[in-house]
């Protein structure tokens, strides 16, 4: 047990605003110093967590960027998009910039697998696509999907892709042979989201009829199931260490739950619209939220010295003092009170943090520049129809070069021009909190 001294709620680390419109999707690169946020204003941004002078926009999508994926060794990011492409780019001022037209409908989601070699998509057209990142070669399509397929993510393995949609299935598929070997239904509501728990045995999904569900691959079956917003969840992300979920939803709020004990241990604000995106970092130290707000908040975890016991007797005084402020604030009866009372059960036994006071939410990273990526593009593209003398340039220029582990792209060229200009069991509705677990205890908690 940890002493009580050692116990640290989070605590908001950053601020950032910089998008200007909403964010879709959060992830930390793989080496934790920088974040890639995706967005419905057509941009990439990336920050530096390590430089808050400055941040990098990529501005080659025509429609809506839906998400962002970082490859394994940081040196590529790719993103999907409502203009139907993936875009693979090097992630600095300039770089190279590969495209592929990914489907015949929006692209809702892209994950890099382990190695950085393959790519998986999900689209509206309810297909999933994989992808051979260095040629952006087409190896074959997983079906099963009737309706927009929301998000695609391979196993920690590499060996499974998981799917979910507005089909309310969650469907598992084998990538050597393409079969689907794992299909989950649910009744009530449209899975958003998805994320594999480090082991590999676990799917936790996020619903829009305001649920989180985590299934036990091996299995087959449902093993938690939890209701802790007041809203449709938007994005989910498990701890590094596999012992806490972390959870964004339309109720403007963030939650962090203890899978351990099956309970929600923070309710977080500072958002002023809904949480549409959540991460951990590597290390799990750090952790980021964003939403409709356009706001990206960044989070010391602070969960490497949480401890139940702790928890518990901080939580007891915390709602103790709420309590008393709720009753100072308006007589037992009034329309006040009741109101209080309506917020604490929606916020459960959770510790509510609310960060809107601190010295990090006020002093927001504004003022740094963005900076415009300068890239050379690629396309796909025929060249059947391009004269001879035109078709050698345009075939040296979209020349490919890969290193040993296919995790990176240049291009090289005969040219002395410049290549570089300047340019995403029971389920009752009665209770506000529900917390599920099926039969026995999960080994994996």
């Amino acid at each position: 047990m940890l002493n009580e001294d050692l116990f640290t709620e989070p605590c908001l680390e950053r601020h950032f605003t910089g998008h200007c419109s909403s964010i879709t999707q959060v992830r930390f690169s793989p080496c934790g110093q920088r974040l890639a946020t995706s967005s419905l204003d057509l941009s990439v941004i990336l920050w530096d967590l390590k430089q808050a002078a400055r941040c990098i926009r990529f501005n080659a999508h025509s429609g809506a960027v839906y998400s962002v994926s970082w490859s394994p060794k940081s040196n590529l990011v790719a993103s999907a998009s409502k203009d139907r492409t993936v875009k693979i780019w090097e992630p600095k001022i300039r770089g190279v910039s590969g495209e592929f037209l990914a489907h015949s409908k929006a692209v809702r989601s892209v994950d890099f697998d382990p190695s950085g070699t393959m790519l998986i998509t999900a689209s509206d057209d309810k297909t999933l696509k994989l992808w051979k990142v260095a040629q952006r070669k087409f190896l074959t399509s997983f079906t099963g999907h009737n309706n927009w397929v929301r998000a695609a993510k391979f196993s920690p393995n590499g060996q499974l892709v998981a799917s979910c949609g507005d089909d309310k299935s969650l469907r598992v598929f084998d990538v050597s042979s393409g079969e689907c070997v794992r299909t989950f239904t649910e009744e009530r509501g449209m899975g958003r989201q998805l994320a594999w728990h480090p082991d590999g045995n676990l799917i936790a999904v996020a619903l829009s009829c305001n649920r989180v569900k985590i299934f036990d691959i091996g299995q087959g079956e449902l093993i938690q199931l939890y209701q802790v917003h007041s809203a449709p969840v938007n994005d989910l992300a498990f701890h590094p260490s596999g012992n806490f979920l972390l959870t964004g939803g339309d109720d403007d709020t963030i939650r962090i739950l203890d899978l351990l004990e099956g309970r929600p241990i923070y309710t977080l604000t500072g958002h002023t619209d809904k949480v549409c995106a959540v991460a951990f970092s590597p290390d799990g130290q750090l952790f980021a939220s964003a939403g409709e707000d356009k706001q990206l908040l960044v989070w010391k975890s602070n969960l490497h010295t949480f401890d139940a016991t702790s928890h518990r007797n901080k939580q007891a005084t915390s709602q103790k003092t709420q309590s008393e402020r709720n009753y100072t604030a308006a007589p037992p009866n009034s329309a006040a009170a009741t109101s209080a009372a309506s917020v604490a059960n929606i916020c459960d036994d959770s510790i509510f943090i609310d960060p809107r006071q601190s010295v990090a939410y006020k002093m927001r990273d504004e003022n740094f520049q963005v900076l415009d990526s300068q890239y050379t593009t690629s396309r796909q593209s025929s060249v059947s129809n391009i004269p001879t003398v035109h078709r050698q340039q345009h075939e040296t220029v979209d020349k490919l070069e890969t290193d040993g582990n296919a995790d990176s792209i240049s291009y090289s060229s005969n040219s002395s021009t410049s290549l570089l200009h300047m340019t995403n069991k029971s389920e009752s509705n009665s209770s506000n909190v529900i917390i599920e677990t099926h039969k026995t205890p999960s080994k994996y908690f």
